[in-house]
């Protein structure tokens, strides 16, 4: 594997209410052509008073016009800043000009003093692929 044919894809997904189910629909540019892992995490700090909440809530993606469903995982949160997962695995190809689409489905465990909702920023990292036909050196 070329290192250099590496791109990592950000993709983020506002939550602002509990138990909100937020659909997803993004695309690639059309020089990657395949997804090798992902990786989620939660951007913000939250004021909790409970070390880790776990799970936030759930992730589904489909590649290739929903025609592959390789990701259905929970997200997780922990306050420790050194708390660092490696991508899963996916060795997904993907076909141009399709969109990545699915859900994120969150489970209302973000409360401060159970109380209030804290909203939150779901981050998508995706270690993809690419052509590098286009690419001048």
């Amino acid at each position: 594997m070329n290192m250099d044919n590496m791109k990592l894809k950000i993709f983020k997904v506002e939550i602002a209410e509990e138990n909100q189910i937020i659909p997803i629909d993004f695309k690639l540019p059309n020089n990657i052509s395949r997804c090798i892992g992902i990786y989620i995490s939660v951007k913000e700090y939250l004021a909790i008073d409970k070390e880790e909440i776990s799970p936030l809530g759930e992730l589904s993606l489909m590649f290739n016009a929903k025609a592959v469903h390789p990701l259905h995982i929970t997200a997780e949160y922990t306050k420790d800043l050194l708390h660092k997962k490696d991508f899963l695995e996916l060795d997904c190809k993907i076909e141009a000009n399709t969109n990545i689409t699915g859900f994120y489905s969150d489970y209302g465990n973000t409360k401060e003093g159970e109380k209030r909702f804290l909203p939150y920023t779901l981050q998508i990292y995706m270690m993809c692929e690419s052509i590098n036909k286009d690419i001048i050196k």
